[in-house]
């Protein structure tokens, strides 16, 4: 039995619901949810490419000087994407979810879960500290 459910009564409500469509609808949120972000994710991408594009072109048009931030692509996604913040941010879930799951359930071995989260913002954390210094190096030369 689920402690969580310990304490609560069944609800009349809810009878039979085990036989209908009601358990399926949380996974198909949560899946379409997953895809809605996914695809508001690309169509912003997009719009920032088109208008960066735009931009481009009617500088071009008026004769304006074009700054190289602008031209090189790859150098404004670096500067959009903090692997820093993302680690940490990523390590702080581990931590705390870890302490919560060790709390919940401190039988069982539930809390290593934990582990996931913050390995990736570990591994975010080293991949900022290594470009870091591959920018500094160039620097110096």
């Amino acid at each position: 039995m689920n402690p969580l459910l310990a304490f609560s009564a069944p609800s009349p409500l809810l009878a039979g619901i085990e036989n209908s469509i009601f358990p399926y609808l949380v996974p198909l949120a949560g899946i379409g949810i997953a895809i809605t972000a996914i695809i508001l994710g690309g169509i912003e991408k997009l719009q920032k490419r088109r208008l960066r594009h735009e931009l481009l072109r009617i500088a071009l048009e008026k004769g304006q000087p074009l700054p190289p931030e602008l031209l090189d692509e790859k150098t404004a996604e670096r500067a959009e994407r903090d692997d820093r913040r993302s680690g940490l941010i990523a390590l702080a879930v581990g931590l705390a979810l870890y302490l919560f799951l060790g709390l919940l359930i401190p039988t069982a071995g539930v809390k290593w879960v934990a582990l996931i989260p913050g390995f990736i913002g570990l591994a975010l954390l080293l991949n900022w500290a290594l470009e870091r210094g591959g920018d500094d190096r160039q620097n110096k030369r």
